[in-house]
């Protein structure tokens, strides 16, 4: 015999001037935390015990509402930054600058979707670099290695001892792999499950 298990609950109030769309779900797994966030669609989400009361919940949004939308701005200019070509330009231009004097900015660097199987790609010959989409959102430094590392092959085309030599200047360089390789088991699970 299995024991009965409760499920959410879940509210949904509209938007008014003191608040965006919330969306309030009484959770039984929950004791004693709150927690709350930004739904894709936009609502504020704010997971409570089941036991919460309305005057506890209106409580909990004043003090965290302030909180949650400052990290939605956050992250929304962060992603803006990330996407844009601009933001790589300067990337490269921070890299040349530290670590690869001997290389001159590309013309051309910029973010692509048709790269799936390769997180950048360079060709000195018309100079240019493409990183592909998947990395919007990763961390900084894992875009300044990618970025570090297609910059590399302005001076050798190979992957050779000299090669490798030039992409160590970079000092999270391990660091950077090893999220990219996290990265790629992630998505390899991700397209095996559909």
């Amino acid at each position: 015999m299995r024991a009965s298990v409760r499920k959410p609950s879940t509210e949904y109030l509209p938007a008014t001037d003191d608040h965006p769309e919330l969306e309030i779900v009484r959770s039984p797994r929950r004791t004693k935390t709150v927690s709350g966030s930004f739904t894709p669609e936009g609502r504020v989400r704010l997971l409570v015990p089941v036991q919460t009361t309305d005057d506890d919940i209106w409580e909990y949004l004043e003090h965290l509402l302030p909180r949650i939308i400052r990290q939605k701005e956050t992250q929304d200019a962060r992603k803006r930054t990330f996407v844009s070509n601009d933001y790589l330009v300067q990337r490269a231009q921070n890299l040349i600058a530290q670590y690869l004097p001997e290389v001159e900015l590309p013309q051309e660097i910029r973010w692509v979707t048709n790269q799936s199987t390769r997180w950048g790609s360079a060709t000195p010959a018309t100079s240019r670099i493409r990183l592909s989409h998947l990395l919007q959102g990763a961390p900084e430094y894992v875009i300044d290695y990618v970025l570090h590392h297609e910059l590399c092959h302005f001076v050798y085309l190979n992957h050779s001892a000299a090669f490798r030599g030039l992409e160590a200047r970079y000092p999270r360089t391990a660091e950077a792999r090893a999220f990219l390789e996290g990265l790629s088991f992630g998505q390899q699970k991700n397209a095996s499950a559909r």
